[in-house]
């Protein structure tokens, strides 16, 4: 049996890394652009700078680089570490910051803009 999970073992390591192989590729070669993926998309304010969007981006770098090293600082071999809970509750926070923003856009598109101003409260 030891042998079987070696194998997986490696099978996954070469999957993994010819993902990323790919995934690096495309980067540099321009199949996947990485332009606008901090600027609004879509609406009146297109192509402006989206701090939601950092803020997200910020905390998921930061959330996977500390459990990528607890994972190498790790004594056992045989299991992952577990998630700490406020690094799930960071994350979870960050996310859900960035999703209340796109429901609050959302809201802006389908209600403010087809209120006049005349029906505005006063």
């Amino acid at each position: 049996m030891p042998g079987l999970v070696t194998a997986v073992r490696w099978e996954i390591i070469i999957l993994m890394s010819g993902l990323m192989v790919a995934v690096a590729y495309k980067l540099f070669t321009g199949g996947v652009t990485l332009s606008g993926l901090l600027t609004v998309k879509g609406g009146d304010d297109d192509n402006t700078f989206s701090p939601a969007r950092l803020q997200m981006l910020l905390s998921t770098l930061l959330a996977s680089m500390y459990y990528l090293l607890q994972v190498i600082n790790s004594p056992a071999s045989d299991s992952l570490p577990d998630v700490p809970t406020p690094l799930v509750g960071i994350l979870g926070g960050s996310h859900a910051i960035y999703l209340g923003g796109k429901v609050q856009s959302l809201q802006d598109q389908l209600f403010g803009k087809s209120r006049r101003k005349d029906d505005a409260p006063k």
